[in-house]
């Protein structure tokens, strides 16, 4: 999640009728139904009855005898939850309390007459899980492929409450054929259990959880079993345990200055034993009452932990954070008896915290998130799970007009971006309430119609490429910075003569720091350019650090700028989007761009390498009978210009080693929402030369090989 953000009210939109009328037409039927829930009454004890730790058996009407965690749901009532997988009744045998580890007979009252009976059975495809034949893909409860497609719903837009917000909003999502969402037990979104703000109620006692919450709860995910989506529940969050970034610890009921906290630092969530303990409970809890649903793809254990101070802080903090990870998930699959899949958010994959997660989650706010998105941190080898960006959005891309970024511009572009990454299933937007809020749901519906005509998340295309684009309108080679304040080593990085734009080029970022002292950060970059003619590049600074900055550039050893920012006056900005211009000859040469000395960073802006290059440009997916092209226009793709003072361009992209065979060619026009073109070629195998038509901005393509004639 990036600083400061906020959901508005949506406005009424007006989706075209033919675009909602196809996609749920191309939607597969999914039915949820109401959970198996069998109540029963315990005689109370003194103690909390959120430590209580207390199971039931209970029958299926096939005889299958489940164990099954138990909630409190107020007074001395009790119930736990199953899903409705067999028709006939379930029945309530018996209940025993687990007291100092051992397990105990209680003496308890049925609700009712402890018996369910089930008439529809649950039609969702069961619980989401990973593909054991690759490791790598998510399957339902049947083994069918199952590839997360959505956007984040964190918590209710301003002024609404989450029982009216979500149902509408899971509903939009449901017309333009989304099947996951992201949804936050925050408290300012009334929907954390140990933490009420004073205007929404009493905080509950320490130890204790707000039913209330727990009611809203239900309604949320009864909502989302409604809309037939998956939500990614997140359970904490950064801000809850953190003094930097989105911080809420001086609110939080937990802190030792506030009446009835106990800690003393954010860092001592992840370590202290009572603190642990209250998570515990609070986590058995979450999976004795919501366990029981398919519509529950995952528990997220906590959003962006990266931004914690204990994240931050040394390698015994780091240790204290993956251990606390190991603990929770071990106990999450204690008492989730139906087995979700259980993941967490941060920025390093390499972490320790990822051995117990099922899943990689990683979010991206990049500079240059075209090319970000088609990036990932792990190589190939090391991609051992599923993996996709849980959140991805435009906070730090330097070019956008306040205009572009108030409208939501730039969001669909990000999901078509989205759709070509190294990740095993396509990035998720964050912002798409600033879509519904703008009247943009027509782009997401084109976006969504395109996935579902070109089969796009049914089809494993597992080859990922930068076909190179030929002919039409030129423009300058430029690169644009990638990372912002990303930590590792200093890179090196080859740059193509040819145009193309590797996915690697990601780690040419926008900051750089005093090499003289120690950061996590990059403090230069190196760069190696095969040039095909002489030119003159340039490359700017965006910023400079008040307290000032420095600047070298070398060329083969060779010192070509040697530029030092001195501080900035009080009160003054310091300077900004200033060009420096250096030779580079024909041939091969090593470009080396550092902050030798600092005092502080700079911040790049891009570097023209003053030689042309295709205005179009293309990333492509593909499979032995599939393949899925996107092209793009440098210069347009993101301009603030209005589209009539933009001019479109056609070139040839060269998508490599397709067999031979007649291929179906559809051309995808994503303003309008509909194939432009369709047409069949034969082709004689190897790459084959794919026209495009005039792109504006951006348009898409998918070819597919035709069954050879019998």
């Amino acid at each position: 999640m990036p600083a400061s953000t906020s959901f508005n009210r949506p406005r009424p939109r007006a989706l075209r009728a033919w675009i909602g009328a196809l996609l749920l037409a191309t939607l597969p039927t999914l039915a949820f139904t109401a959970p198996v829930e069998l109540g029963f009454f315990v005689p109370s004890t003194d103690g909390n009855p959120f430590a209580r730790e207390i199971w039931a058996r209970v029958e299926t009407p096939e005889e299958h005898v489940l164990d099954l965690p138990a909630y409190y749901d107020g007074g001395n009532r009790w119930a736990v939850r199953t899903r409705a997988a067999e028709r006939g009744n379930y029945e309530l045998l018996s209940a025993s309390e687990f007291i100092d580890g051992v397990s105990t007979p209680l003496a308890i009252e049925a609700e009712g007459r402890g018996r369910v009976r089930v008439r529809d059975t649950d039609e969702s495809g069961g619980y989401i899980g990973i593909d054991r034949r690759s490791g790598l893909r998510f399957v339902d409860g049947r083994g069918q492929l199952y590839t997360p497609w959505g956007g984040n719903l964190p918590w209710a837009a301003s002024g609404q409450q989450p029982e009216d917000y979500y149902p509408a909003a899971f509903s939009d999502f449901r017309t333009v054929g989304f099947n996951w969402t992201r949804v936050w037990m925050c408290h300012w979104g009334r929907l954390n259990l140990d933490w009420v703000e004073p205007e929404h109620g009493e905080q509950p006692a320490l130890g204790t959880l707000d039913l209330g919450v727990a009611q809203r709860l239900d309604q949320v995910i009864n909502a989302a079993e409604s809309a037939g989506l998956r939500l990614q529940l997140v359970l904490q969050h950064h801000g809850q345990y953190t003094t930097y970034n989105n911080s809420d610890w001086d609110e939080n009921p937990w802190n030792g200055a506030n009446e009835g906290g106990f800690l003393t630092d954010p860092t001592d969530f992840f370590t202290d034993a009572h603190a642990r303990q209250l998570t515990r409970d609070k986590f058995r809890y979450i999976a004795a009452r919501w366990g029981y649903s398919p519509s529950i793809m995952a528990w997220e254990l906590f959003n962006e932990v990266m931004w914690t101070n204990a994240r931050r802080g040394d390698a015994a903090d780091n240790a204290a954070v993956a251990a606390w990870h190991d603990e929770m998930a071990r106990h999450l699959r204690r008492y989730d008896v139906h087995g979700h899949l259980i993941t967490t958010s941060d920025d390093d994959l390499h972490h320790a915290m990822w051995s117990a997660m099922d899943y990689y989650q990683p979010h991206l706010y990049a500079s240059n998130m075209v090319l970000g998105l088609q990036a990932l941190e792990l190589s190939d080898r090391e991609i051992d799970r599923p993996v996709f960006y849980g959140e991805m959005g435009d906070d730090n891309m330097a070019g956008l007009s306040s205009e572009q970024r108030a409208t939501g511009f730039v969001h669909p572009i990000l999901a078509w971006a989205g759709l070509f990454s190294r990740a095993t299933a396509p990035a998720q937007m964050w912002y798409i309430e600033t879509l519904r809020a703008n009247d943009r749901w027509d782009e997401v519906a084109s976006l969504s119609n395109f996935v579902t005509a070109s089969g796009l998340l049914r089809h494993p295309l597992p080859h990922i490429e930068q076909p190179l684009v030929t002919g039409g309108d030129t423009t300058d080679m430029r690169l644009e910075p990638g990372h912002y304040w990303h930590r590792g080593p200093n890179p090196t990085i080859d740059v193509p003569a040819d145009g193309t734009l590797p996915p690697r080029l990601i780690d040419f970022g926008r900051i750089l720091t005093n090499a003289a002292q120690e950061h996590p950060f990059p403090s230069k970059v190196t760069l190696r350019y095969d040039a095909p003619a002489a030119a003159t590049a340039s490359l700017t600074v965006a910023r400079v650090s008040n307290p000032g900055g420095a600047l070298r550039i070398t060329v083969d050893d060779e010192t070509v700028v040697d530029q030092r920012f001195p501080a900035a006056a009080t009160g003054r900005p310091a300077i900004a989007d200033v060009s420096f211009p250096f030779r580079l000859g024909y041939g091969a040469h090593e470009i080396v761009i550092e902050n030798p000395t600092g005092p502080d960073w700079i911040d790049l802006g891009d570097l023209n390498l003053g030689l042309p290059v295709p205005a179009l440009t293309a990333v492509a997916r593909r499979s032995p009978t599939r393949a899925v092209v996107w092209v793009h226009h440098r210069d347009n793709l993101l301009s603030p210009a209005a589209d009539d003072e933009l001019q479109p361009t056609a070139a040839t992209v060269h998508v490599d080693d397709l067999p031979a065979g007649d291929w179906r060619i559809s051309w995808w026009d994503p303003e309008a929402g509909r194939v432009s073109d369709e047409h069949t070629v034969r082709h004689p195998g190897g790459a084959l030369a794919l026209p495009t038509p005039a792109i504006l901005r951006h348009a898409a393509a998918w070819l597919v090989r035709l069954p050879d004639e019998q």
